[in-house]
């Protein structure tokens, strides 16, 4: 297999929207269809590592465990000459593998039931402890531990994240420590956090540490656990000279943040500040060949790679067709000798991952027939082993020549999903009446023929309907493999990227910053209401070639996109059926915790004088517009999603809101859920409710049965507006 190398000049025809050609073709061999304990196996891999001579590799795949009830990952050891495979052990966390310079072993984050700590992997497998926090820190959605981000199950953590030095001698290390001072009184902002408070937490700060060749260790600085970078990017530094350079968070109040870029002396032990920065794009420091930061600027197709140097001196490798910095591609890696850098990338036009080689001379980008999501590189990057997936290619580990245009299958990470048949997959492009382009991608049912016209359901996440295999981080628990297999099309569909058009990225940083320009007004028009015009001119596109029936469609989105789906089923009557997931965005009763991210959007407090642009816009303020039927499936419960059920059913609107717990009733359930009980019956209830409203059918695999019998009480007595709908 060969791997295209461009030039990095963007495709002629960006804007245009794609004809219907097979993106990944059906596999030529005859298979077996999905089931759902498929979508709940597909193994993801998000660490891998080189040994430094580049013969062994190290990954980690986290696999759902059906006994255990929850994912497990499996650290496996790769002979990159024959793909030969060992599983060295099963563990339930292990992160931040990478290998241990000038030696052949690795190391890694693992919890192997003291809390994650950090060890050291040999050759052979053999894990022996590096440093070990006797203190290790409650974290996660559970009572009396510190909410580390949405998706981090309950668990303990000892060291935070860590990196070497590029000679392996010197190791930095950050750790959660719990502050011992006990209950306190708390004031203003700390109290209004408290509103939609679930579960008691504590109090910690983020030591940074910095450990020497003769083993003695120096306490860099504390962090208050506000700062971001602290607790989500601990390790990201780089070693200049005789500096350790890294980021910290200084909280100005909005959304997007201060930051300052800060530099630790590790001979005189001083800190200074190289500089300040704003509305981060990533965690990582990305650092190009000539010593500066790399970014890429510009809109639409006009994209451009910039290296700009401390003192602020851009130099640009010309215009490219990709972006960089996303946290879903490959990472950041530079060579020993510093004269090359290797970094993800994310197609513009078509949302398929790839490498760009960067050295002082030019870029070359190198892509796949599908997408390298993660890799791990050797120290002179002459060679990578990836994972190589698509929207209809289960992940398989290669070897990536970074040399020459050759790729090398080293076999599948889960031999089980190369069982199934792909369904036929077509990328698509659409352009709406706005004029804003949206991607996506759409599954069509088995066995569909060209004169067939089928129910279909729309599944929106933000930015994540690209070229990978059946991503929980884009599909959620809507199983949309069982609803292609059981005759729907589905459309996976991204907001209109707000890099194409000056407005939309004017509308974006806005809100990142929690106030304009532009107007609240167009905020809402720009990231909100342009999207649902997306959503009903692309069913209108696929209704007019005869691919769907426009009176059986839905809609389902989690996260930002149950925002989408909120906003939507207040603003359009084409969807008969939505099912919004762990959202809740945008209501009255999330802005005392959330103020800095509301009043880009409204203008400030409900009760005050933009009250009439939270009537006009919020949905529960206009749950009488809405005819579809709605479910809300919740991992929280917050005022915000009671708030919006409440308004609904007083409205008449057929609804349901389902909590799905924790594991214990001191925790709760994560953003993505993880439990795999949850997630079975969380699916299962999506069938089941999409069936019932868009196919008049009762599903006999219903995961709470009674509920259909309250299902046929809404559908009786639903609102006479919503009569003639849609």
């Amino acid at each position: 297999m060969k791997i295209a190398l461009r030039s990095g000049l963007p495709a002629v025809a960006l804007l245009a929207a794609a004809a219907l050609s097979p993106a990944a073709q059906a596999g030529e061999s005859k298979g077996r269809p999905w089931t759902l304990e498929d979508i709940l196996t597909v193994p993801e891999v998000n660490e891998i590592a080189l040994s430094d001579n580049g013969r062994l590799a190290i990954y980690a795949a986290e696999i759902a465990d059906l006994d255990a009830g929850k994912p497990r990952s499996h650290i496996r050891i790769v002979d990159v000459e024959t793909g030969r495979t060992k599983e060295l052990l099963t563990v339930d966390t292990i992160k931040s593998l990478r290998s241990v310079p000038g030696t052949q072993d690795w190391s890694a984050l693992v919890d192997l039931g003291e809390g994650q700590q950090l060890y050291r992997i040999d050759t052979e497998g053999k894990l022996l402890p590096l440093i070990v926090n006797p203190n290790p820190v409650p974290v996660g959605k559970a009572d009396m531990s510190f909410p580390l981000g949405g998706g981090i199950r309950p668990s303990h953590i000892g060291i935070l994240d860590y990196d070497w030095s590029p000679d392996g001698k010197w190791l930095w290390y950050s750790q959660l420590r719990a502050k011992s001072d006990g209950p306190r009184v708390r004031f203003d902002e700390e109290v209004t956090a408290l509103l939609g408070r679930r579960r008691s937490t504590i109090d910690v700060e983020v030591d940074f540490f910095l450990r020497n060749p003769e083993g003695d260790t120096t306490r860099i600085m504390a962090r208050p656990s506000t700062d971001r970078v602290a607790t989500r990017g601990g390790g990201r530094v780089l070693w200049r000279g005789n500096e350790v350079q890294f980021r910290i968070e200084t909280s100005d109040g909005t959304l997007g943040g201060a930051f300052e870029f800060v530099a630790w002396n590790r001979v005189n032990r001083t800190v200074r500040t190289l500089a300040k920065q704003r509305d981060l794009l990533s965690m990582s420091i990305l650092v190009g060949p000539r010593g500066g930061q790399l970014s890429t600027s510009g809109l639409g197709s006009d994209r451009e790679l910039i290296e700009t140097s401390a003192e602020g001196r851009p130099h640009s490798y010309g215009r490219v067709a990709f972006d960089i910095g996303d946290s879903r591609s490959a990472g950041w890696k530079r060579s020993r000798d510093g004269k090359r850098v290797v970094i993800g990338t994310r197609g513009l036009g078509d949302a398929r991952y790839g490498l760009a080689l960067i050295d002082k001379t030019g870029v070359r980008e190198l892509r796949a027939d599908a997408s390298l999501t993660r890799c791990g590189f050797d120290g002179m990057l002459r060679s990578a082993i990836c994972v190589e997936e698509g929207m209809s290619r289960p992940p398989r580990l290669v070897r990536v020549d970074l040399g020459t245009d050759k790729i090398t299958d080293l076999g599948p990470i889960s031999p089980r999903h190369e069982e199934i048949e792909p369904l036929q997959t077509i990328a698509r492009t659409f352009v709406s009446r706005d004029g804003y382009w949206s991607s996506g991608y759409v599954l069509l049912p088995r066995g569909h023929r060209a004169a067939d016209r089928h129910p279909a359901v729309v599944v929106t996440h933000g930015t994540d309907a690209d070229d990978r295999f059946a991503e929980p981080a884009n599909q959620w628990n809507y199983p949309v493999q069982l609803l292609a297999e059981r005759g729907y099309v589905v459309l996976l569909l991204n907001d209109p990227s707000p890099g194409q058009s000056k407005d939309l990225m004017d509308a974006m940083h806005a809100w990142l910053r929690g106030k304009g320009p532009p107007d609240p007004e167009t905020v809402q028009q720009k990231l909100w209401l342009t999207g649902v015009h997306s959503f009903e001119d692309a069913v209108t596109e696929l209704a007019a070639e005869g691919l769907i029936d426009p009176a059986r469609v839905g809609i389902a989105g989690y996260s930002r996109g149950s925002q989408m789906v909120n906003v939507t089923v207040t603003n359009s009557k084409m969807f008969r059926a939505a099912s919004s997931g762990d959202g809740g965005f945008l209501e009255p009763a999330g802005y005392a915790t959330g103020r800095s991210s509301y009043d880009a959007v409204y203008g400030g407090a409900p009760l005050s004088d933009n009250i009439e642009r939270w009537r006009r816009f919020a949905p529960s303020l206009n749950a009488d517009k809405v005819c579809a039927a709605v479910l809300q499936q919740v991992a929280s419960a917050s005022p915000s999603q009671i708030e919006l059920f409440e308004a609904l059913r007083a409205a008449g609107v057929a609804t349901q809101i389902s909590y799905y717990p924790g594991a214990t009733a001191a925790s709760d359930e994560t953003h993505v859920f993880y439990l795999t009980t949850n997630r079975l019956r969380a699916m299962r209830e999506n069938i089941a409710w999409f069936d019932y409203w868009l196919l008049d059918k009762r599903d006999a695999d219903a995961p709470f049965p009674d509920h259909v019998v309250k299902w046929d009480r809404l559908k009786k007595n639903l609102p006479d507006r919503c009569a003639a709908a849609p």
